[in-house]
């Protein structure tokens, strides 16, 4: 008999189609999944017991960090019961950010969790619920401590096993996420995980003190932006570092950025740069980016910007001193640093 820990949070998984004024509307329910999905969901020559706790009952995009907090704590609760694996069934939507969240919040622990959901509500004939739950238990059976994404969105699918710092959800059906400037850890096919790019976690032993303070600012670049309107939003919100997601090719509108940059380091604001597209080490470096980082803004490689927002609100929980924070945000934790 293996003991897993459960933290159910809601999601599409933990959902069920109703009507809503006269139209078909899917809406989490407390009461979902229900046992005789997780039954059959054990891969077969296992024996699994689950601890459930039902920590949450949201979709994901009203998830917020202080739902990442009830998360993490719900893990450190199966911990302190002698659990060390746990699997966390979540909405798509915003998995990767609570992915990233768990890595950076449990990186004290060992503890692997695995988080995954569905496209489809079980209650539905094509849902992929059951194959996907499937998966992340075949991975959670042999995945060293950290946190993980195991998604295949459909029967006839592989299950990809994604770190939980490299990870996006790409499209809205089949196999919705990708792994990003690393390739996915695993493959899960017939019931068997195959190593695709073994993934060798550090030892644990970060600051368990880490807490989230949401004070970040974060947007994407593109043609036209305000960027006077940037700082007023960081004026009155009161924010205390900025991420901004840079052109593919790391660049940035070099006649207004590297200003506001300088304004905002300033005024004791850090600015993180980071990029969407995957790192390349013969990537050509623009004048522009020579400029963002004369002004002071610094580039985290191979960080997607999701994990830069929540690495960064970690940081934020952890100090007030801006040279501490970019020390924390240059420092590898849980594979978030690729160069």
């Amino acid at each position: 008999m293996t003991r897993v820990g459960l933290v159910l949070t809601g999601g599409t998984v933990g959902a069920r189609r109703t009507t809503r004024a006269g139209e078909t509307v899917v809406s989490v329910a407390a009461d979902s999944p229900g046992p005789g999905l997780l039954r059959s969901a054990v891969p077969a020559g296992h024996d699994i017991e689950f601890a459930t706790l039902s920590t949450l009952a949201l979709a994901s995009e009203d998830m917020r960090p202080d739902d990442w907090r009830r998360i993490a704590g719900a893990v450190r609760a199966h911990v302190a019961a002698g659990l060390r694996r746990v699997l966390v069934l979540h909405g798509t939507d915003t998995m990767s950010f609570t992915a990233a969240a768990l890595s950076f919040l449990l990186a004290d622990l060992d503890v692997t969790v695995v988080i995954t959901g569905s496209n489809v509500s079980p209650d539905q004939e094509h849902s992929d619920a059951r194959k996907n739950i499937h998966d992340a238990l075949v991975a959670l059976l042999e995945l060293p401590r950290g946190a993980y994404v195991v998604f295949a969105g459909g029967e006839d699918l592989p299950g990809l096993v994604h770190l939980g710092t490299q990870v996006r959800k790409v499209r809205i059906c089949g196999q919705s996420f990708e792994s990003v400037n690393r390739g996915p850890v695993a493959r899960i096919h017939d019931g068997a995980l195959t190593w695709i790019d073994r993934w060798r976690p550090g030892p644990s032993g970060a600051d368990p003190r880490g807490d989230l303070d949401p004070g970040v600012l974060s947007f994407r670049l593109y043609p036209g932006l305000d960027f006077d309107a940037m700082r007023h939003a960081l004026e009155t919100g009161g924010q205390r570092a900025v991420v901004i997601e840079l052109y593919a090719a790391v660049t940035g509108p070099s006649f207004a950025l590297p200003e506001f940059i300088r304004k905002c380091r300033d005024g004791g604001v850090n600015v993180f740069l980071t990029a969407s597209a995957p790192a390349a080490e013969d990537l050509s470096v623009y004048d522009s980016f020579v400029a963002l980082r004369e002004a002071g803004g610094r580039y985290l490689p191979g960080m997607i910007p999701e994990t830069a927002i929540v690495k960064c609100m970690w940081a934020l929980g952890q100090t007030r001193d801006p040279v501490s924070v970019a020390a924390i945000m240059s420092t590898p934790v849980a594979g978030e640093v690729t160069g």
